[in-house]
């Protein structure tokens, strides 16, 4: 949104507006003997109907004596100047007034209001105890409790509309003891949905413990996969049943990562990115990323991080899935994983993610025997180190084993050796018979020697390598990641003397891989299946994620997110009961003591989380207490929260449980007249006054957001700042840019159109038009997002007639005969070429204002002339006949609705609004473009407006729309923005701020913020009438 030159604008206007009071003085002077020369001109021509005793369409002309008697009711004249100045008075059938006369009349009649009007310019209008709205009372419950889903008024009856068309106006917000009623069975409904919390509450969209569990253990989740990625698990059988054991989420993302750093290498080598800008470039994590680039351009050398260096220095991008497989493979080298179910148990894992010790003194190999005449193995040694001394291993114990048959004996060298030996394997060996072989380090080899050992049943390459060791080999059921049962082993172990040197500065290697390679970062299914039968009810394990990824302000956010779910969730409680029930379960076959151990911790924590729930008690209260202030939109007054606090200790006298209790304190809150009315204070005298800062940021949030302020105007009017011009201007401009704009576009621009309730309208005839249903809550829509576009993006006014775009989805493009792009809602440009574009071609007008079977030019003609241009029609005449739904056979739509006109108590309107309609007949009653009407006779989209002027089709419409009644459709759309806004009907008062409207629109591309700013800035919007306010006499 522009910021307008606002300030010199306000100083302009009220030089001009000092001058026109003069001039109207000036003609008030020759005009003061109202009987002399405007008397007369009633009494001829106006009192034969509109006298005391007569007073047709309930008006006496007669009554108005004085000049004075006419400032007292100002608003009568308004409508006399209107019906003279269009025509309508006198009727036809009455003697016209003659030019002079009329010029007299209506020049006397508009110096008169003119003066009026500036003498009470700026007026706030009278102070009305206004209750919310339905629509208010609903954002305002949902910001209140952040719960977008809340919908407490479905079941009040429905708003009426007042004041310019709104249901925002306090004279149609009346209450009655059946809506109270309604009120506190609401408020009691929202307070189910309070959740307590350790240092206060909060609202969720469920109303059970186990929904909010199940809740904060998806946001403790969701955290975790905000840095993390994910993997295949592995499966395993536990006591019969197939579970997931190890999880395939909260896994370490390798690949985004290694691509970025080959990506970007050169980038980061010279410094034309950072690693923070990278990061951010690439939504990565910047402290792990950084942590990476370190690792893999750091000099030292690393037994297990060196492969991946080398490999990491000539790969590209496109090599990164072979880089990630090389981590891998030694990452199941260095890592396995431990049954949560166990954690804590006697013997049991000290954790889930575990480290591995790839090196041992001995191994024992096991390979299939691969089929052929003379089958051969090959027994592998290789040295690591090479500035270490060289060490040997010595194999032995060499055989086949044939199941069912007695073990084969194969010969092997008897001293130790290093190197590649070639084993030949007896022939003829059945399918499944297998190679045995053991190998440990040489007697003498050194303390400072490292080898690996390898058994294969092909030639191995000439240049060997070090290689994973590969996952832990359970020896009865294959390779697993997890603890299981059977003896453990590795495919290619490392054999280092126990004790050495080396050995231990290769476990520092092995965990400079782990720190930087982690399988996961965490336990991010935080529910362990691992087990049938388990005391680990939830589990955290987030340290990994915590050194890598996180700063302080993200850990603590992790924190209070696992606080809260362990509140909330009472597991320290359940923990008690599941592990009694648990003891006696082991009692019938298992060993019950190793138990024992988690006994008295349990008990703990459960005795420590009952003093925490006492604890936070008198702090859910104080919440309470606190949400009554952002409830009631300004600071709690002497008492008002000492009330609220002994209300609470009242219901506990009463033996209401501490939840009831606070829940009952919300509904108190939530069903105080300080929440269900916007209470404004007359100030004392006759001025009217600036309204309080408190006052303020509600009529702002409320103008814009349709609810009650948010934290920043709060912390503003707190301040004692938001009345400041530029402060204010500068909210105006922030409160459009929110998302909750929306709710202008719907609650304004929807009411203003007629069209807010399209997405229930159920009277289309199924049989003529089956696709309305599914398409209109599309239609609804289709308004609500052009008008929330024209808000936020400051749009000229005028676009609101000649835009060249539209807000479809798939099915309404489809509809409007446009190409959408996939499904979803997309702006497409370039459709007034198409026939589309403005508010005159919504499919949402067009069928609003149109029959169930037809359509009706005579509903989108008064439409137009009265929503759009604000022209006031007389009332229809008793007795006319409804049209038929259907036209007779022969006569289209248009000609049914000519012979209608043709009655004379009828022409007088239609002639009209009729050509209005006759232009949009282009359209059918659900708004789709069409040639010919339903029974294939040709439209005709010409017509001849008021004033003789010929247009043809939207196109022609627009166009005059645009150009010779700009100033017709500015004034209304000024008129209605400040009386919703306001909340009120306009007054006569409110003129000179209209003209300033209309003024401020006309001039240069007379886009939306400019109105905006000058309505919030206004003294209406900003002031408050005095309690001993006299209209100006």
């Amino acid at each position: 949104m522009g910021t307008p030159p606002i300030g010199s604008a306000l100083r302009r206007g009220r030089l001009l507006g000092r001058s026109v009071w003069l001039l109207a003085v000036a003609a008030l002077a020759s005009a003061d003997d109202f009987s002399a020369q405007v008397r007369p001109i009633l009494q001829e021509s106006c009192l034969d109907c509109h006298s005391t005793k007569k007073q047709k369409g309930d008006l006496d002309l007669e009554r108005f004596t004085s000049l004075a008697e006419v400032k007292r009711d100002p608003k009568v004249w308004e409508a006399v100047a209107e019906q003279v100045a269009s025509g309508e008075m006198p009727p036809k059938k009455e003697k016209p007034l003659a030019g002079a006369a009329k010029q007299t009349l209506l020049n006397w009649t508009h110096a008169t209001l003119e003066a009026i009007a500036l003498a009470q310019a700026g007026d706030p209008g009278p102070v009305v105890l206004r209750r919310l709205s339905n629509a208010e009372y609903t954002y305002a419950m949902r910001d209140l409790t952040g719960l977008a889903s809340l919908d407490p008024a479905r079941e009040f009856p429905v708003d009426g509309s007042a004041g310019e068309g709104f249901t925002n106006v306090g004279s149609a917000l009346a209450m009655s003891p059946g809506l109270l009623a309604k009120y506190l069975d609401a408020a009691k409904e929202v307070a189910q949905h309070a959740v307590p919390l350790a240092d206060g509450i909060a609202f969720s969209a469920k109303t059970t413990k186990r929904d909010w569990t199940n809740e904060k253990l998806a946001a403790i989740k969701a955290f975790y996969a905000r840095y993390s990625g994910t993997a295949k698990g592995e499966s395993r059988l536990v006591q019969g049943i197939k579970v997931d054991v190890t999880g395939g989420e909260g896994r370490l993302p390798l690949a985004r990562y290694l691509t970025a750093t080959l990506m970007y290498r050169e980038d980061l080598r010279t410094g034309t990115k950072s690693v923070a800008q990278l990061a951010a470039q690439l939504d990565l994590n910047a402290k792990y990323l950084g942590q990476l680039w370190a690792v893999l351009n750091d000099p030292k050398p690393s037994l297990f991080l060196e492969p991946i260096r080398a490999s990491w220095r000539q790969a590209q991008p496109a090599d990164v899935p072979a880089l990630v497989a090389a981590i891998n493979a030694w990452q199941g080298s260095l890592s396995r994983f431990g049954a949560i179910g166990h954690i804590g148990k006697v013997n049991g894992p000290a954790g889930w993610q575990l480290p591995v010790n790839p090196f041992v003194a001995a191994e024992d190999f096991r390979v299939m025997v691969p089929e052929g005449v003379a089958p051969k193995a090959y027994l592998v040694s290789l040295a690591l180190l090479a500035d270490q001394p060289s060490g040997k291993l010595t194999w032995s114990k060499a055989r086949v084993v044939v199941k069912g048959k007695p073990d084969i004996a194969v010969a092997l060298p008897v001293a130790p050796f290093s190197g590649v030996i070639e084993v030949t394997l007896p022939g003829g060996l059945p399918k499944g018979a297998e190679f045995l072989v053991e190998c440990r380090l040489a007697k003498d080899v050194s303390e400072g020697a490292c080898l690996q050992a390898r058994v294969l049943t092909a030639p191995p390459p000439a240049a060997l390598s070090l290689v994973p060791t590969q996952a832990p080999i359970n020896k009865k059921k294959g390779g697993l990641w997890s603890d299981g049962e059977g003896a453990m082993g590795f495919a290619a172990p490392l054999l280092a003397a126990e004790g050495g040197k080396v050995r231990q500065e290769l476990l520092r290697a092995a965990q400079e891989f782990r720190e930087v390679f982690p399988v996961a970062l965490c336990y991010a299914r935080v529910v362990p299946v691992d087990e049938v039968v388990t005391l680990t009810l939830f589990y955290r394990e987030d340290d990994v994620l915590q050194r890598l990824m996180l700063d302080e302000a993200a850990t603590a956010e992790l924190d209070r997110l696992w606080a809260e779910f362990h509140f909330v969730s009472q597991d320290a409680l359940q923990l008690v009961e599941s592990f009694d029930a648990l003891y006696q379960f082991a009692t019938q076959d298992a060993n019950p003591n190793a138990f024992e151990p988690l006994r008295e911790p349990i008990k703990r924590q459960a005795a420590e989380f009952q003093q925490a729930l006492l604890a936070a008690e008198p702090k859910q209260v104080e919440a309470v207490v606190r949400l009554a202030a952002d409830a009631w939109r300004r600071p709690l007054k002497d008492g008002e929260a000492d009330q609220l606090r002994a209300l609470y200790r009242d219901l506990r006298r009463q033996d209401l449980p501490h939840d009831l209790a606070v829940r009952r304190l919300i509904a108190r809150v939530l069903v105080s007249s300080a929440f269900l009315y916007r209470g404004e204070k007359a100030v004392a005298g006759e001025k009217a006054a600036p309204v309080d800062d408190w006052e303020l940021a509600t009529r702002l949030s409320f103008f814009l957001w349709s609810s009650a302020p948010d934290a920043e105007l709060r912390a503003l009017a707190a301040a004692g700042k938001l009345h400041e011009p530029a402060v204010l201007s500068a909210q105006l401009r922030r409160l459009v840019q929110d998302g909750k704009a929306a709710r202008l576009a719907r609650e304004f621009g929807g009411q203003w159109l007629h069209v807010r309730d399209v997405a229930s309208l159920d009277e289309k005839s199924e049989r003529h038009f089956p696709t309305f249903l599914s398409l209109r809550g599309a239609m609804q829509e289709e308004a609500e997002r052009f008008f929330a576009d024209f808000f936020q993006q400051d749009r000229p006014v005028r676009s609101l007639l000649d835009a060249d775009h539209v807000f479809v989805n798939g099915p309404l493009a489809r509809h409007y005969g446009l190409k959408p792009v996939g499904e979803g809602w997309q702006r497409i440009d370039g459709v007034r070429a198409q026939g589309r574009g403005g508010i005159l071609a919504f499919a949402a007008t067009l069928a609003k204002q149109s029959g169930a079977s037809r359509t009706s030019p005579i509903l989108r003609g008064n439409w137009l002339s009265e929503v759009l241009l604000g022209d006031k029609l007389p009332r229809p005449p008793k007795g006319v006949p409804l049209l038929p739904e259907t036209a007779p056979p022969g006569l289209t739509e248009r000609q049914l609705i000519a012979q209608h006109s043709r009655d004379p108590a009828c022409a007088r309107c239609h002639d009209r609004i009729d050509p209005f309609g006759f232009a949009l007949e282009g359209f059918d009653a659900i708004g789709r473009a069409r040639a010919t009407d339903a029974t294939g006779l040709a439209i005709d989209t010409r017509a001849v407006l008021p004033g003789g002027v010929a247009v043809d089709g939207l196109n022609g419409l627009r166009d005059y729309l645009v150009t010779q009644r700009r100033d017709d459709f500015l004034r209304q759309f000024s008129r209605k923005l400040l009386g919703y806004a306001l909340g009120r009907a306009v007054q006569l008062s409110d003129k000179p701020l209209i003209d300033a409207l209309v003024a401020r629109l006309q001039t240069g591309e007379g886009r939306i913020g400019g109105a905006l700013e000058l309505i919030v800035l206004s003294p209406q919007f900003r002031d408050v009438r005095g309690r001993d306010f006299k209209a100006t006499p």
